[in-house]
């Protein structure tokens, strides 16, 4: 999902003490309120919780991040991977209501999403990354959020924005300076099927991804994989070197020091430091309800601090003596700017709210994946394990649509404008849209980005299971609030399938997975598809017609991936107020966005240091 809250290119960016009390996790709001910080984070998941943790990496750093859900890290639903989706729908989820009356999922607790999300590992085709250049001011062209940059957050050491002095003087740290320590399959799991490439990973990063101790041992994952490569698509031994669109066994973002469990933002960058770690301070149970500017009206606006308080308690203050860091996930930050004045001036003052800075693009080019569940019956065979699953295949557009390709191609290139036309209202305007649809089309038809993901789902929704699910959606969508209360949720319109062409990936990936159920070796495992089943889709010499697919997605699909367009930053006209989480991101990208947002946080720890 993305939503433009609109941020800067730029990369720049008398007051009470704070008694400290290390690395604490706190839930008295007395023991924040009234006092001074360094950095305020808004937002204690994936990106707020890896940004505080490299900030606070200096002792002479005060930080405090504010998460309105509680620290849930010794709860099942969170740390045992296998629980996965008991927390859907339950107070550790936002499950922000939607026009289609589809609710979002987003974690609502500390780690956010990643504390709740499936814990797949994988990255994006490395042409995605470098097309966001193309979405930044030419002066910044140089600034590293292309794929060899974002490739060194993701996975090595690597801090090209600091200065010499600052390198030197923070040797020690920034030998931690990555996200990932991945553990490569032993024999038993590489005899499963699991490969790595050593290049693609790296090693001493504090969040822990491997392949599963219970990985499947039977023979269906590998006869998914077989199976898709007869249907034209190539296995890879890692797809995480920027080359997704293949079918690969894929590694969790899961601790093999630890049974298996989960390795979240909070395990991962808060845990190891939480009794040693002096000036970070995090407070749970508290929502932010208003970032708070000086009286100055002269542009860019100073933030000072933060409101924050509960539904039903009182407000407080804290004081931001550097910079208020938004990382709220792809609904909660710009909702929040909303709240605070930022955002179109016209839409606030009807809610009572006065205009800080009319952005009126604030919430706007919101983005959502939709997913299917699709089933066969299995034979005995034993599915040798517990997992999780460990295998994906991403197809791109001609290996999903084959001799309909070149027409489904004509139509992208033939469709751009009246596309961005009929999504302006959603976006900053047609013309601006116009030039990301082209970048995205770009990537679709002449980098081959795969367009759809076939998660391969031991079990469910049935004994062979495949999540699907269209990537890179070409309808927009918007977050607006709808009341001056904080603690009222937002009007999300997502306006799923209001670009046709979705619907036709979503159509595509559908009549695809019918075929693999139908495709050797993993048909040799199946009794016969029974989600949807031929009764609700009727099988035909080209596995279903459009038709009877159209109606069924449109009656089973689900909410999937959170994200959103900024990459800047800086919020436009202000001094001191960054958005860092899915926000950022120009476009998306084919893969899970776990590694990529961990990267993305990394790289801005760095951008937020070397501005001071």
């Amino acid at each position: 999902m993305f939503a433009t809250l609109v941020v800067g290119f730029s990369l720049g960016l008398g007051l009470q003490t704070l008694p400290f009390v290390n690395g604490a996790v706190i839930t008295d709001p007395l023991l924040a309120s009234n006092k001074t910080f360094d950095y305020i984070v808004v937002g204690g998941g994936l990106a707020g919780l890896t940004v505080a943790g490299r900030l606070s990496e200096s002792a002479s750093i005060t930080v405090l991040v504010i998460e309105a859900g509680s620290d849930n890290r010794q709860d099942p639903r969170v740390y045992d991977i296998y629980r996965y989706g008991q927390a859907f729908q339950s107070e550790l989820d936002w499950s922000y209501p939607t026009d289609q009356k589809k609710s979002i999922r987003a974690g609502k607790t500390l780690g956010g999403s990643s504390s709740i999300n499936g814990a797949a590992w994988t990255r994006g085709l490395k042409q995605q990354y470098d097309s966001w250049i193309q979405l930044l001011d030419p002066a910044d062209a140089g600034s590293g959020w292309d794929w060899n940059g974002m490739f060194s957050y993701m996975k090595k050491v690597s801090s090209p924005l600091l200065s010499p002095s600052f390198l030197t003087s923070s040797a020690s740290l920034m030998n931690l300076a990555q996200a990932e320590a991945f553990s490569a399959p032993n024999s038993g799991q590489k005899a499963k099927g699991a490969n790595s490439i050593a290049a693609y990973h790296g090693t001493v990063g504090p969040v822990q991804v491997t392949f599963p101790d219970l990985m499947y041992g039977g023979p269906q994952q590998p006869a998914f994989a077989s199976a898709m490569v007869k249907l034209g698509l190539k296995k890879y031994k890692d797809l995480n070197g920027g080359t997704p669109n293949c079918v690969s066994f894929t590694p969790n973002s899961i601790n093999p020091h630890d049974q298996d469990h989960r390795s979240s933002s909070a395990t991962a960058y808060l845990s190891p430091v939480e009794s040693t770690r002096t000036g970070w301070t995090t407070l749970v149970g508290q929502q932010v309800t208003k970032i708070l500017f000086s009286p100055s009206t002269i542009l860019p606006r100073v933030a000072t601090g933060v409101q924050f308080g509960t539904a039903s308690g009182q407000r407080y203050t804290a004081h931001a003596r550097k910079e208020v860091i938004l990382a709220a996930g792809s609904i909660g930050s710009p909702a929040l700017l909303q709240l605070s004045g930022i955002g179109d001036a016209t839409a606030l003052s009807k809610l009572g709210i006065p205009s800080i800075i009319d952005l009126k693009t604030v919430g706007k080019n919101l983005q959502e994946q939709t997913l299917n569940s699709v089933g066969a019956g299995g034979t005995n065979f034993n599915f040798g394990g517990s997992g999780p699953s460990d295998v994906i295949a991403y197809p791109n557009i001609y290996e999903l649509f084959g001799s309909n390709a070149a027409t489904v191609v004509a139509s992208i290139q033939n469709s751009l404008s009246s596309w961005a036309s009929s999504q302006a209202g959603s976006a900053l305007s047609a013309a601006a849209l116009q030039t990301i649809y082209k970048v995205q089309a770009n990537a679709i038809i002449n980098d081959k980005a795969p367009v759809a993901e076939m998660f391969y789902n031991n079990g469910s929704p049935a004994k062979i299971g495949l999540l699907i699910w269209q990537l890179l959606p070409f309808s927009r969508g918007t977050v607006s609030i709808i009341s001056s209360n904080p603690f009222t949720k937002p009007q999300t319109n997502v306006n799923y399938f209001s670009v046709d062409f979705d619907l036709t990936v979503q159509v595509g990936v559908a009549r695809m997975a019918r075929r693999v159920f139908q495709t050797a070796p993993l048909s040799t495992l199946s009794t016969g598809e029974t989600i949807p089943g031929f009764k609700n889709v009727p099988d035909s010499a080209v596995h279903g017609s459009d038709a009877d697919w159209r109606k069924w997605i449109r009656s089973h699909f689900f909410p999937e991936v959170s994200a959103s367009w900024i990459l800047k930053l800086l919020v436009y006209d202000t001094k001191n107020v960054r958005v860092v989480d899915a926000s950022v991101m120009p476009l998306q990208v084919s893969a899970h966005l776990s590694s990529s947002l961990y990267g993305i946080a990394e790289k801005a720890a760095d951008i937020i240091k070397s501005a001071q």
